[in-house]
């Protein structure tokens, strides 16, 4: 069912919107404090051909439809009482002795992802102290803070916190502990959603919400009617400054006016950045994007000079990525010059094809530097309304889009004006992954990751098929070894537990988000030595990278002054505790090396070692009588084929006899 009435460009100088199709005065409202604003009847005209909607109103009135929510997939950890028994150890000796256990650092997290912890036993464990285990889980005040069922699989155990998991088991007992992290379902509690949300199914949307893709730290910019911000689905997106790019006097110039008068800028913005999980209207695709409001369209139209004005400021102001729902019928050397200049910045332009039901090209969407958008139906095939040509690059979903207007008001609407949206929030997703990709390599990705329709490969209804957000998301790891990748640190002082780097990759000095790629440690990591961090792209490409890092014994206590003898020198450094000797240090140190020499920065020194966590001392013979010699100690650990040092000591100075 098509309803569209065709447009055309009077002048070369006139911008018409690519997405005047609507479905009048049935569509829905939200429910507001009056009554005369809870039915929106469309005030800019209907089409000669309008009909009667085949769909039911989508608002109040909609009954039988119950929304889904986060209820049924989000997992949660049970929570400690207020009478539980006080730990003895503070909280900082507690994780600190479960440290070697943690899978992550718990400052790089936020608190507001995770509910309590999951742990693993080690393989080790016996049946006794299990069950010596679920004894003391059973003693805990009413079993609260703990659950002895098992949370995902035998051996896996939740708690509240890390001082209850030390109140059952011991540090030695555990071979991991892990966040328990929240999972959320996205977009499922927006009352719209359940029905109208088709599309966003069609394009996978629901799969990279899933991987935390939200448009977060990225810029579009859209250039339309303008947005009516206050709209009750916006009440979370981020919106900059706004920008009125028409300047038709300067006496009655407003540059952030951007009242959106018609609704096409406020339709198109809600389907990129809708606020998602706001039980009100729809679900943006990139609902924590940062969006830029130009308006650069008086209602349905808008002059070539007004666009360029706010390509050039969408530009200039920092814009990822700009979403174009207009176009005209004839070239213009100043609008192509614009999107030249905004592509040479990286500058991801997205623009409507046109719903002309022909092949005529439309601009700027028809230009070697935007990515021209077409519409396909919820079946697969093309939309009949949408324009056809070499220059479509990619097709999206077009019809039936359930959209906010303005007065707050929802609209089903139709046209390649909706379509497009839709592709520049693939755009900010990939700039969110990759924020160095331009326009050369979204075309790359869009040509790989299309879902083919129509003609095998790239044709002039699809171009190269429906935009595909899963499988575009899982092409973005390519080769990860390209990538400059570095760690925190490659080399750490043991001092009770195993210290892990952190990874951060870039690609022309900005940083990749953390979506991108995963990063593994050998498996057995002990105390001291030397191991491996290997980054990989998601989804198991094999583009991999591998690092090293290195774990060094500590340096226990100062050194002493020098014991002088004929031609030899005592070093000596102090003891240790009993407990660091038989536990905290007892598989970190092997023994001591010493070193002495005629020149403070200890040139030609000499070296000496002794075995034993318990030593304190090492004697150097065959030094030259009555001269003066710098000495210095460090620990070190053999393990396998390699041996490790601490740093050295302060340097004391002492003269043989």
């Amino acid at each position: 069912m098509h309803i569209a009435k065709r447009l055309t460009a009077i002048l070369v100088a006139v911008v018409f919107v690519f997405g005047m199709m609507y479905m009048p005065a049935e569509i829905f409202a939200v429910e507001t404090d009056s009554a005369d604003d809870a039915v929106v009847t469309d005030t800019a005209g209907t089409s000669d051909e309008a009909a009667t909607p085949d769909v039911e109103p989508a608002g109040a009135e909609e009954e039988g439809v119950a929304p889904k929510t986060d209820a049924d997939t989000s997992v949660e950890a049970t929570t400690g009482t207020e009478n539980e028994e006080p730990v003895e150890a503070s909280t900082e000796e507690v994780i600190e002795e479960m440290s070697e256990a943690l899978t992550v650092d718990l400052d790089s997290i936020d608190k507001k992802e995770y509910d309590g912890f999951i742990y693993k036993l080690a393989d080790d464990v016996t049946k006794k102290e299990v069950k010596e285990m679920e004894n003391a889980i059973e003693d805990l005040d009413e079993s609260e803070g703990q659950e002895v069922e098992e949370a995902i699989k035998k051996e896996l155990y939740t708690a509240d916190s890390i001082e209850t998991i030390a109140e059952v088991v011991s540090a030695e007992q555990i071979e991991y502990i892990e966040p328990n992290y929240i999972a959320r379902a996205m977009g499922t509690d927006d009352p719209y959603y359940a029905r109208y949300g088709w599309y966003l199914e069609m394009i996978n949307a629901p799969y990279i919400w899933e991987k935390e893709m939200l448009g977060n730290g990225v810029t579009v910019a859209v250039l339309d009617s303008g947005v009516e911000m206050d709209h009750p689905d916006f009440e979370a997106t981020d919106f900059t400054e706004p920008f009125n790019a028409i300047k038709e006097s300067e006496e009655t110039y407003n540059p952030i006016d951007i009242t959106d008068d018609y609704g096409h800028g406020t339709a198109v913005t809600g389907i990129i950045a809708a606020t998602a999980n706001n039980q009100k209207g729809m679900t943006g695709i990139m609902p924590e994007a940062t969006v830029m409001p130009i308006k650069v369209l008086d209602g349905k139209t808008g002059s070539v000079a007004d666009v360029v004005r706010g390509i050039d400021h969408a530009s200039d102001y920092g814009a990822d990525v700009i979403n174009i729902s207009a176009g005209i019928t004839s070239d213009s050397s100043s609008l192509k010059a614009a999107c030249q200049r905004a592509a040479a910045r990286g500058t991801i332009i997205v623009a409507a094809a046109g719903n002309d039901y022909n092949s005529r090209a439309e601009y700027p969407a028809s230009y070697d530097t935007v990515v021209s958008v077409a519409s396909i139906e919820s079946d697969g095939t093309h939309s009949d309304f949408s324009n056809y040509n070499q220059f479509v690059a990619v097709s999206a979903p077009g019809n039936d889009i359930c959209v906010p207007w303005n007065n707050s008001a929802y609209y089903l609407v139709m046209g390649t004006s909706f379509s497009a949206p839709q592709v520049s929030a693939m755009a900010v997703m990939i700039k969110q992954l990759d924020p160095t990709i331009n326009y050369a390599g979204f075309m790359k990705i869009i040509a790989a990751t299309s879902t083919d329709k129509g003609a095998k490969g790239f044709d002039p209804y699809f171009g190269y098929g429906l935009m595909n957000l899963k499988r575009a998301y899982d092409y973005m790891a390519g080769d990860i070894s390209m990538y400059d990748i570095s760690l925190s640190g490659t080399s750490f002082t043991y001092n009770g537990g195993v210290k892990t780097p952190s990874v951060t990759v870039k690609k022309a000095n900005k940083a990749i988000a953390a979506n991108y790629y995963r990063t593994t440690y050998a498996a057995g990591r002990a105390n001291v030595g030397t191991y491996k961090v290997t980054v990989t792209g998601i989804n198991g490409y094999t583009g991999t990278k591998t690092l090293s890092f290195n774990i060094n014994p500590p340096l226990v206590k100062g050194i002493k002054a020098p014991k002088r003898g004929k031609g030899k020198l005592t070093v000596r450094w102090k003891a240790m505790s009993k407990n660091q000797k038989k536990k905290t240090y007892k598989n970190v140190i092997t023994g001591y090396q010493v070193r002495v020499s005629t020149s403070s920065n200890f040139a030609n020194a000499k070296y000496a070692s002794v075995k034993g966590i318990a030593k304190t001392s090492k004697t150097v013979k065959g030094l030259k009588k009555k001269t003066t010699y710098y000495v210095q100690y460090r620990s070190y650990k053999t393990t396998g084929s390699g041996t490790y040092y601490s740093k050295w000591s302060g340097t004391k100075k002492a003269k043989t006899k």
